[in-house]
């Protein structure tokens, strides 16, 4: 796979660009280029002819990551333009208080994926005694300066959008540049250092290649795992920071973790001549490495060169939260001591039911996948449910239910902290939603306790191949409680109907919580070392 060619060019994580555009240059955006979103093209037999020992499952992987490059190939255009058109927006708005913009997040990672915003930091300096200027005030003067140079542009304004994010701990302008439903986007943050620290610490310990060289013509094992991992992230929908789940740096790390332990070192070296084969071993480890409950259970630290990492499970003492339910911490590599920082927030019981059932569905598919000998073009097959796009909104509880239509949901019901019994995963029907005061977003975050879920509670009945839903009782519930939503509708006869997947993921996720109640008779089992089933 070629590595992909970053945004703008920077050397050593510095600046994007070396030079100002003249202040008279046309808005450097050219009409808006939209790229379909990739995905493996189906595996026919008469391909077997030209896959020689190559299994499906390579081909298949080969085939995703090379879509992938296509996709950001045919943006990268219209990208490099957005950036330099948003510099342009800070020289004119800041002056001689402007310092430079640096790449950040996964496009310095060379990491990106179709949808992937490209982040910015516009950095600021002072000449004089004079007091910094606050960053939701240059960004609030990036922004008016935008809006006034887009207006000298009429052929290209009704193309632009923007939202000012003032109100967050870290203040973020976003702009985009395209229709809603294939916009590109770049979010630009004001002297945010951590950001930086993180693309160094990436390219000092060899996962992601320094700025300051050519893109590599093959990129290297790591960049394409945490390539997979981003994408399996997006399509299955896992939920992310700003909806109550971990930050994408958590997961990076995480991944990073598991391609340095020894035995996943040992394997990409074995089969460093197929490095399709490597990389599906590598994935299978990263998906069985975090396939519970238990294996998420504990800290991850980085030594402070990068050089090693441990998993350390939590004792009876240091653990907080009751069993079974798990408390990960990712610590923030770059800082140490006093300055420690934990990146993974509180996970509701709910959200990790719904992360860990994802993380041993693609386990398992994976571990068929890469089990030798396979039926023509299974291991396709395979592969392309792991990365199978789940429909929009599956990990969102709406804020409102008005004119959304029929609302199923896999609800956590029970008392979930410290009950002398598990809590029950039930299907429900949402008849109506109460959002907290004061909460404008267009969903709820998964760790509120304070708006109202109202949910008629259901069972599943099986007839001729089809799930129905039939009516328990009414219950009120809150965001915390939230799962997934599963696809419900009525039949001709006015019953509630249940897709038969979601039905699939129903039964999975009430059987693995029914079994943690189940004491073991081999003990538990020591997370760093997770080879052993």
């Amino acid at each position: 796979m070629k590595g992909a060619a970053p945004v703008a060019n920077e050397p050593g994580c510095a600046e994007v660009s070396q030079k100002p555009f003249p202040l008279e240059a046309p808005l450097p955006v050219g009409p808006v280029n939209v790229a379909p979103t990739p995905r493996a093209r189906r595996y026919h037999p008469e391909q077997a002819q030209v896959l020689g020992h190559c299994s499906s499952g390579e081909a298949m992987l080969m085939e995703m990551l090379a879509s992938m490059d296509q996709h950001m190939h045919h943006v990268r255009k219209t990208q490099q333009g957005l950036v330099a058109t948003v510099e342009l927006a800070c020289r004119q708005a800041l002056s001689s208080s402007f310092g430079r913009l640096v790449l950040v997040g996964s496009a310095a990672l060379r990491v990106e994926t179709p949808g992937s915003d490209v982040d910015i930091v516009c950095f600021t300096r002072r000449d004089g005694p004079e007091a910094p200027i606050l960053p939701v005030t240059v960004l609030r003067k990036v922004h008016k300066g935008l809006k006034e140079l887009i207006k000298r542009y009429s052929d290209y304004s009704s193309s632009f959008s923007m939202e000012l994010i003032d109100d967050a701990r870290v203040p973020i302008l976003r702009v985009l540049w395209g229709p809603p439903e294939h916009s590109i986007a770049v979010d630009v943050s004001v002297d945010q250092t951590r950001p930086v620290d993180h693309v160094r610490w990436f390219q000092r310990v060899g996962a992601a290649p320094r700025s300051s060289v050519a893109p590599p013509v093959v990129a290297p094992l790591v960049s394409l795992i945490l390539r997979c991992v981003k994408w399996w992230l997006k399509q299955r929908q896992i939920p992310r920071t700003k909806e109550g789940g971990l930050p994408t740096l958590a997961w990076l790390l995480m991944a990073v973790h598991v391609c340095s332990q020894p035995e996943t070192h040992k394997q990409a070296i074995f089969d460093s001549h197929r490095p399709m084969v490597a990389l599906l071993a590598s994935l299978e480890a990263f998906f069985r490495y975090y396939n519970s409950l238990e294996n998420i259970d504990g800290v991850l630290q980085f030594a402070a060169d990068g050089s090693s990492a441990t998993f350390k499970r939590w004792t009876p003492v240091e653990k907080k939260r009751a069993a079974p339910w798990a408390e990960l911490a990712v610590l923030d590599p770059t800082r140490e001591g006093a300055e420690s920082l934990n990146l993974a927030p509180w996970l509701p019981a709910a959200t990790q039911l719904m992360i860990v059932y994802e993380l041993r569905r693609a386990w398992r598919l994976f571990k068929i996948a890469s089990a030798g000998e396979e039926k023509l073009g299974e291991s396709w097959a395979l592969l392309e449910k792991v990365f199978e796009p789940l429909p929009a909104g599956t990990s969102e509880l709406p804020a409102s239910i008005t004119g959304v239509g029929p609302v199923g949901a896999l609800m956590l019901v029970g008392e979930i902290e410290g009950g002398s019994t598990l809590p029950e995963v039930e299907l429900a029907i949402i008849e109506d939603v109460l959002a907290k005061p004061g909460w404008a977003a267009p969903f709820l975050m998964r760790h509120d306790e304070r708006s109202e879920v109202h949910v008629t509670l259901c069972a599943a009945e099986e007839s001729g191949g089809q799930y129905y839903l039939r009516k328990k009782s009414s219950v009120v519930l809150c965001p915390v409680h939230f799962i997934s939503r599963v696809r419900v509708e009525k039949d001709s006869k006015g019953k509630w109907k249940l897709d038969s997947n979601d039905y699939q993921r129903f039964t999975e996720i009430k059987k693995y919580v029914a079994e943690l109640g189940v004491p073991r008779n081999d003990g538990v089992p020591d997370v760093n070392r997770p080879y052993s089933e």
